[in-house]
Formats: C-alpha cells, structure tokens, sequence
C-alpha cells in the first residue's frame, strides 16, 4: 500500500504516491504528461528501468537501468554540488532520455522542487523564479543567449552535456555569473560520471570524476570506466582521451571520428576547438573517401560567405592549424544535422557529403 505523505514537489506542489497513481495525462502537455509517466514507471515493484540509448555514437539500443544505481548517480551528483530540500531545479530535457530521468530522480532523491519548463530550444523563456540547479544541452544554452541572456541570472548551477561544448559557447558563457559545468557521461552510467567546470574559479579544460569512480585507458588511448557504486565494471568507451590520474581526463574526440589521411591521424574535436576560437558560426571537421589518401578533410560550416571573406579565412586557418589538420576544402551548409539530444549528426552529415561526391 502506498503512502499517503508527500513523494515529490512538483511547480511548488506536494503530491503523495498515491496522488501520482492516479494523475490524468489526458490533455496534459508532453513534458507533463512524460514526467508522470515515468513517476509511475518508478513506483512500479521491478528493480529496474527500460532506457532506449541516445544513438549518437551507434544504432539506438534497449537496456535495463537499476534503479538502485540511478538513485546513488543522484546522491553522487547531489553530494558535489550540495543539494537540500530548499532548492529549486528545472526539469527542460525530456524524461524520454537518461538525462531527463535523472533530474526527476534527484529531485525525489533530495527532496527538492521540481519545476516542469518546457523543452523547447529556449527552455526559460517563461521562467520567472529563481532556480537553483538544472541540465541543459548546449543548442538550448545557445538559444538563450540569443533570445533572453538576462534570464540566466535566474539560473545558478547549470550542467551541460549531451554533445561536445563548443568552443564559441564556452566563450560566451565566460561573461556569465551562472556556474556551468561540462558532463562527460551516457545512458549506461546513468547520466553522468565526471564534469568540468567552464567558467569562474576552478574553471579547467580537464574533467573530475565524482566521489568513488576511477578511469583509465586502454590500448587504443580510449576512457575506461570504474564504478562500482554504480555496478559498473571496467565500462570500455570509444572515447579518446588524455589522462592525468585515475580522476582526471581530458577528452580528444572518438576514436570513430578519426580521420586517417595519407597515413596521418586528425583528431576532429581539436581542430573544432583550435578554430571555435575564433570563428562563430557552427563547423565540423569531417572526413570523407579519397583514393589516393584514403580520407581528406573537409571543414563544414554553417551559413554562407563571399569569395573576398573565403580568402581570408583560408588565410586565417593556415595560421591556426598544422599542414595535417589543414582542410583540403570548405563546404558550406545551411544547417549542420543535429539529433534530437543536440549533437551534431556526424554520420548523416557525412553520408550527406558523400551523396554530394564532394
């Protein structure tokens, strides 16, 4: 039988077990309507979660998340920034994906308020209230700057994750009081297992693991995942990394994004963060089939430019970047293909390119 005391506080109201059992999501609106979906879920006898993953780096899969270690990623993370039960936190990314959920979960895990926004690209647009803590993707952060950067003074500690943060946000938010932080994590880790901070004090391009999970490398350079707490053993990724210690790593990209031309390796995400620098329009450094040097690279860029502009950014490049990293040619695109958790859509950019037999 469930209780009748307050489960969760939900936009300033307290909703016992039982008055969650028996929500209307009839007419609801979505993240409404998925938010006690997934309450439901929760309270239903089974030890774990399904979760379909994101898809970014391969075809999206079905797994099961135990709910025991979803709720210690909640007080790891509630640990690190000091969460308690007088907090506001927004919940703007959809509980159909990890990231949503684990906002739901740290909010009951804490006791804290969970205030529904919307997940649309501009997520605070009609948030008035203080906040405390939310997660956001950086298409999302972007957006606000350019519609309601004033609104961000509402915000005090945002995470960031989803996709890699580019160098032209990460810019941008320097001017920022908000905390923002960078996440490095996936659905098998139920969110994240390290972050970054991005700007103010402590600011560091190299991430932390929380309390009690270690890293390492394999043979390949790629991040290798320890924690127990969270019945993770040894979790091997695709990442290419930098380690420092068995707390610290810096990421270098994919190791399926390397780009092999003429027998040299380009590591995409460093060239992307050597140019974000200095340009503002989004870009990508892609590779595609050449039959001479197995792959050449391209850097795509969104928008368009005149020839006497082209010039002096071909110039501009030869200054940032070694002779390998230089791209063998430049396409312009009216819009970089996203996925629905904000990355940037290699594989379909490149099939794109190719198509296009550039």
């Amino acid at each position: 039988m469930h209780s009748d005391k307050t489960y969760i506080k939900i936009n300033g109201v307290d909703y016992s077990t039982s008055a969650i059992l028996n929500l209307s999501i009839q007419n609801a609106d979505d993240l409404w309507a998925e938010t006690v979906s997934f309450l439901v879920e929760w309270l239903n006898p089974e030890a774990t979660i399904r979760q379909q993953s994101s898809g970014s780096t391969a075809a999206p899969k079905q797994m099961q998340l135990p709910k025991a270690a979803m709720i210690e990623s909640a007080k790891m993370t509630g640990f690190f920034f000091g969460f308690h039960d007088r907090m506001n936190v927004l919940l703007c990314l959809s509980p159909k994906y990890i990231a949503g959920k684990m906002m739901i979960i740290r909010a009951l895990v804490w006791k804290m308020n969970l205030i529904l926004a919307k997940t649309t690209s501009n997520p605070i647009a009609h948030i008035d209230q203080p906040i405390d803590f939310c997660a956001m993707v950086p298409l999302q952060l972007s957006k606000i700057l350019d519609e309601t950067p004033l609104k961000l003074k509402l915000l005090n500690t945002v995470i960031i994750g989803g996709s890699a943060l580019s160098p032209q946000l990460e810019q941008q938010l320097q001017e920022v009081q908000t905390s923002f932080y960078h996440t490095y994590g996936m659905t098998e880790t139920m969110s994240h297992i390290a972050l970054r901070k991005i700007n103010g004090e402590h600011k560091s391009a190299w991430f932390s693991t929380l309390k009690n999970i270690e890293v390492s490398a394999d043979a390949r350079g790629c991040l290798i995942i320890d924690a127990k707490s969270l019945g993770i053993n040894k979790l091997l990724t695709n990442d290419l990394v930098s380690i420092a210690s068995d707390q610290k790593f810096k990421l270098l990209g994919r190791i399926d994004d390397v780009i092999i031309s003429a027998g040299k390796k380009i590591h995409p995400l460093l060239v992307e963060q050597k140019l974000g620098r200095h340009f503002k329009n989004q870009m990508l450094i892609v590779g595609i089939p050449h039959e001479k040097a197995g792959e050449t690279t391209l850097l795509v860029i969104e928008g368009n430019t005149t020839i006497a502009a082209l010039y002096e950014l071909w110039k501009a490049l030869s200054a940032l970047l070694t002779a390998e990293e230089m791209p063998r040619r430049i396409h312009f695109i009216d819009q970089i293909p996203m996925l629905e958790s904000g990355k940037p859509n290699r594989k379909l950019l490149r099939k794109m390119l190719i198509e296009e037999r550039l």
